[in-house]
């Protein structure tokens, strides 16, 4: 019997039997499978490898007569080819989980329990993996091919940098090494992708400029104390976005970086201006979770910078444009231009080099914590000033000093 929608309606089960397949006479392997419950699969099977495979196909409520006797045909013009189609389907939805997001959590607790990397290691290309490349984390592994990696890493660089858009691309590399030595993947996509040429940056930020910068923040939010808090302070966007409240003391009206989260992991206590610590007095402590900024109970604090920063370059709409990284050079020219001694600014940006580097480092232990503190001050006075567009009375530190001794 051919399996028309006529024919099927005449179907029934034998007496006694709870499940039937009826096979169409016309296309061998094509059939109807009919359970006692009335439920009714279109279905084909065939011979591969001397056993008995067999595909659902679906139901006649979705696949008419014609059309699963279609599909019938494609699958069985595939076995004819030398496939097995019932098991590239079987392969293919064992692989549906195996995405990108879930190959980056399983890579990072691997390399956390190696103890191979330290943490502030850990943290970056947890950065650059679960935050940076967030868009590819809902694609299957070995679906994320070279054109897919370009595109990302060409955005990213064009919102933070080439710079900070190469190191993404490195750990990217690390990552997808990984799933090529795990079976995940056949080869590394990553390794033909194009990496960004690097020169040095000399963009900086005037007041004015960033006075525009912090009046086009939204009048609250993570982003907009982040953002407000580098102006401030000229630390990096991570030991900002992810500060912890045990690293601040209002007390004493200082933060303290350990080690394990500074670039050069020495240990950093700097202090905040008035208007910095007013931003983190006025922020709301999440119950069980240390980060300032960020929601959840993950390792990390804000994460969104990326969006954040397309908002933000729409709203100031610069007529050069900037990363985040150049607040942190704007805030070093800017107490430069205030007068601030070198050794100052490099103790507030915790730099080793210079004035403190050598010889001199090596005897001069001092941390200039109240240059520091005035320093900061005055700088966090001109910024509002500049925010407010009052006329800006801060007298420069080094004349002001002059003035002292004349």
């Amino acid at each position: 019997m051919k399996l028309t929608a006529a024919a099927i309606r005449t179907l029934v089960l034998p007496p006694g039997a709870t499940d039937k397949i009826f096979f169409d006479a016309e296309l061998p392997g094509f059939g109807l499978r009919l359970r006692a419950s009335g439920a009714k699969t279109w279905l084909v099977q065939y011979a591969f490898a001397e056993r008995t495979r067999r595909i659902a196909l679906g139901s006649p409520a979705l696949l008419d007569a014609s059309q699963a006797r279609e599909a019938a045909k494609d699958i069985l013009a595939a076995v004819r080819l030398g496939r097995d189609p019932a098991a590239e389907k079987a392969e293919s939805k064992a692989r549906a989980g195996e995405t990108f997001g879930a190959c980056v959590k399983l890579y990072l607790t691997r390399r956390s329990n190696d103890g191979s990397l330290r943490p502030r290691s850990y943290g970056e290309i947890e950065r650059h993996l679960d935050r940076n490349l967030k868009a590819l984390h809902s694609l299957q592994i070995d679906r994320v091919d070279r054109r897919a990696i370009a595109l990302q890493l060409a955005r990213f660089a064009e919102n933070n940098g080439p710079v900070q858009a190469n190191r993404t691309r490195a750990s990217l590399h690390a990552f997808l090494k990984w799933c090529a030595g795990e079976g995940l993947i056949d080869a590394n996509p990553a390794t033909f992708t194009n990496r960004n040429p690097e020169s040095p940056r000399e963009r900086v930020l005037l007041l004015a400029e960033l006075a525009k910068v912090w009046r086009a923040l939204p009048e609250r939010g993570d982003y907009t104390d982040v953002i407000r808090l580098l102006i401030l302070t000229g630390q990096r966007e991570t030991e900002i976005g992810d500060l912890q409240w045990g690293e601040v003391n209002f007390d004493r009206r200082t933060i303290t970086l350990p080690g394990t989260r500074t670039k050069n992991h020495r240990e950093h206590t700097f202090p905040l201006s008035a208007p910095a610590a007013a931003i983190l007095e006025a922020r709301t402590r999440q119950e069980g979770r240390d980060f300032v900024f960020g929601t959840g109970r993950g390792r990390a604090g804000f994460d969104a910078w990326s969006f954040a920063k397309e908002k933000l370059d729409a709203a100031v709409q610069p007529n050069e444009p900037f990363t985040i990284h150049d607040l942190r050079r704007s805030f070093s020219t800017g107490l430069g231009d205030l007068g601030v001694p070198p050794h100052v600014v490099e103790m507030l940006t915790n730099h080793q080099s210079g004035t403190k580097a050598g010889m001199s480092g090596r005897y001069n232990k001092s941390a200039y914590q109240n240059e520091a503190r005035q320093a900061v001050e005055i700088w966090g006075s001109a910024i509002i000033s500049a925010v407010e567009g009052s006329e800006n009375n801060i007298v420069p530190l080094q004349r002001a000093a002059d003035g002292q001794r004349s």
